[in-house]
This record gives C-alpha cells, sequence and structure tokens, in this order.
C-alpha cells in the first residue's frame, strides 16, 4: 500500500485533481450562498386601471418567500422584448379589470401570458397567480357583501348606538390578513430535531444535494482511474510473479490507494463549505461508497480486458450516473421504470445515505 502511495505521489494529474477539487467544491458553495436572488424571474404589466389588479400585483411583488421573484414593466413591448431576451421566464399582461370580468363570470382570456422558449414553469407560476388572484378577490367579495348586507360603513354614529367599536374597510381588510396568516384555519407545524445534519446557512437543500453528488462523481472518476492503473500494472505483468491470495487482492489495494486520498479530499471540501452532517453518517457512507466502487470497478475490468474498450465505456457510466441518480437530473423520478438501471451505479447508493 505504502508503495503505491509513493507512485501516486507521482502521478501529477491525479495531484492536481485533489488539490482542485475542493477548491471548485468551495466556489460553487460560494456562489450559491451570495446569489442576492436567485429565484425564477417573472415579468408583468398593467394597461388598465383597476383595484384588483393593482393589489393583487401589489402582493406578487412582495412575495419573498416563494420560488418566483416578480418583476413591473411600464409598457408590454418592454414586457415582450424581456422576454424574448431570456431577461424572465414568462411575462403576464394585465389589460381587462379583473373585478369587473369575474363579477360578471367572465373567467376565461383575462389574462394574456408571454412564455420563453425554453420556459418549463408556466404552469406552477399560472396557479400561484390564480391563488394570489383569488385571495385578493375575495377581500372584495367580503367587502361587497357586507356593504349590500348595510354593514358598510359601520361609522363612529351607528357603532355609538349599539355600543360597537366603529368598522372601516382598512378594519375589514386587516381582520381578512390576520385570521388568513395567523393559523386560526389550519396550518404546519415544522420541527427539525437533528442540528447535526441541518444545511449550512445560505445553502439550499437542492445546492447541498448538487455538491455531495459531485463529491460521488469525483470519486467514480477516481476509482476509473484506479482501474486503469492496475488494468495497465497486469497487462505489463506486475502481478505475474506474486503467487497466492496477495496476488489477488493487490489490485483491490491500488484501487484503494487512489480512493482513499480522494474521500479524504471529499470530506475536507465537504467541510470546508459547511455541509458536513453527521462526521460518523459521513465516514460510513464514503467507505461504504468506497467497498462498492472497488467491486463495481473490479467486476468491470474483469469483463472488459481491452483498455481502449475501458476508456470508451467510462463517459456512458458518467452519463448513466448524471441522469438516473439524484445528482444533477434524475430521470427516474418522472419514468419509474427506469429506477432500474439506479441498482447498477454505484453513486446511486451513496446519495441514498442522504
Amino acid at each position: 500500500f505504502l508503495l503505491q502511495m509513493k507512485r501516486i505521489v507521482k502521478n501529477k494529474l491525479f495531484l492536481t485533481l485533489l488539490i482542485v477539487f475542493p477548491l471548485c467544491l468551495y466556489f460553487l458553495s460560494v456562489s450559491f450562498r451570495s446569489q442576492e436572488d436567485s429565484r425564477i424571474q417573472i415579468g408583468f404589466a398593467i394597461t388598465v386601471e383597476d383595484p384588483l389588479t393593482e393589489a393583487l400585483c401589489e402582493k406578487l411583488l412582495t412575495l419573498d418567500d416563494s420560488l418566483f421573484s416578480f418583476r413591473q414593466f411600464d409598457t408590454e413591448e418592454a414586457l415582450i422584448k424581456e422576454v424574448q431576451n431570456n431577461g424572465i421566464e414568462c411575462g403576464y399582461l394585465f389589460r381587462k379589470p379583473l373585478k369587473e370580468e369575474l363579477d360578471k363570470s367572465h373567467l376565461k382570456n383575462l389574462i394574456r401570458v408571454y412564455v420563453s422558449e425554453n420556459t418549463t414553469c408556466k404552469g406552477i407560476v399560472n396557479e400561484l397567480i390564480y391563488a394570489t388572484m383569488f385571495e385578493e378577490y375575495s377581500l372584495q367579495l367580503l367587502k361587497d357583501s357586507l356593504k349590500e348586507a348595510g354593514h358598510l360603513p359601520f361609522t363612529a354614529e351607528d357603532a355609538a348606538e349599539f355600543s360597537l367599536p366603529p368598522v372601516s374597510d382598512e378594519l375589514i381588510e386587516e381582520l381578512y390578513r390576520t385570521h388568513l396568516t395567523d393559523g386560526s384555519t389550519f396550518r404546519f407545524d415544522v420541527e427539525f430535531t437533528d442540528s447535526d445534519s441541518m444545511v449550512g446557512e445560505g445553502t439550499s437543500v437542492a445546492s447541498l444535494a448538487l455538491l455531495r453528488g459531485l463529491a460521488g462523481l469525483f470519486l467514480l472518476l477516481c476509482g476509473f482511474m484506479a482501474l486503469l492503473t492496475t488494468h495497465g500494472d497486469t497487462k505489463n505483468g506486475l502481478y505475474v510473479k506474486i503467487h497466492g491470495l496477495k496476488r489477488y487482492f493487490l489490485p483491490y489495494i491500488t484501487m484503494l490507494s487512489y480512493l482513499l486520498p480522494a474521500a479524504v479530499v471529499c470530506l475536507i471540501g465537504l467541510s470546508i463549505c459547511g455541509l458536513l452532517g453527521s462526521l460518523v453518517t459521513e465516514v460510513v457512507a464514503l467507505l461504504c461508497y468506497l467497498v462498492t466502487l472497488m467491486l463495481f470497478y473490479m467486476v468491470l475490468g474483469s469483463l472488459i480486458r481491452n483498455h481502449t474498450m475501458l476508456c470508451a465505456t467510462f463517459p456512458m457510466i458518467l452519463f448513466c450516473t448524471i441522469i438516473f441518480t439524484p445528482v444533477i437530473v434524475d430521470l427516474s423520478a418522472f419514468f419509474p421504470w427506469l429506477k432500474v438501471v439506479r441498482y447498477v451505479l454505484p453513486t446511486s447508493y451513496y446519495m441514498l445515505f442522504f
């Protein structure tokens, strides 16, 4: 093992990878955290005077906890130009008085939508706008129903007659907003019980999965480099004079001499990025992943003995790992029958730990 480590010290390419990878991981995590607003950009423009439309757009501009960020444009032309330039994913043009149309039960073609060619979020944004619109429209219906019933305006003189406080439009809206968000109808209570597994401040869950997936891909690459070294040693007759069990264990020692430093580098990279959870879990996950990689590459090396064929196989393995495991894009989440492919990819087992 020590002799193999001495040989690795002379491998400039591998040493470069060991130094560069944690730095790249760190800069990626910093870029994720430093983005002031990484939300999907959506635009809208208003060409009509309508209280419901104005209330809706004001609400959209203040959605701080949404996946989307809304921007207002002065004209329809400016909105269309920004969509064409891919500055925003979708553009919404409010050209009809929403309250008047909804009161008449006119529900179609109220809002014109301009969509970027590559967008995939139009349906989600539509639902968000519908939900916000009917939240504001419900307030308008509440006020109208109270006025029709003669309860508004409830002036100070009327209130004094019944020994009640006066009621205004502002008070009705305040009560409506309060009961809409105070949890009196329903609420979600979220509790985190394991503080050690929390994501670093400013890093989203998606970013964490991506960075951890990149660590898995890095170890996959190092394992393949170890396989090529083992294959070259066998071809050059390095193990011919060695007999007994040592001959069978030497390829594993060679692979371990590559994978162990790479695993330590991954731990360091995750640590400096603030993404290291429980140390015991991380170490166990990495050790299991290393064993899985060694078995995977040993089986692959026994099936494919041609050096050129081995080199041609790795891009396919890398591509399948990216699209069939939860590293970047997991197609098996959309097509369940593709999950069978994940069972032959070692990186998928590493990702299952988290």
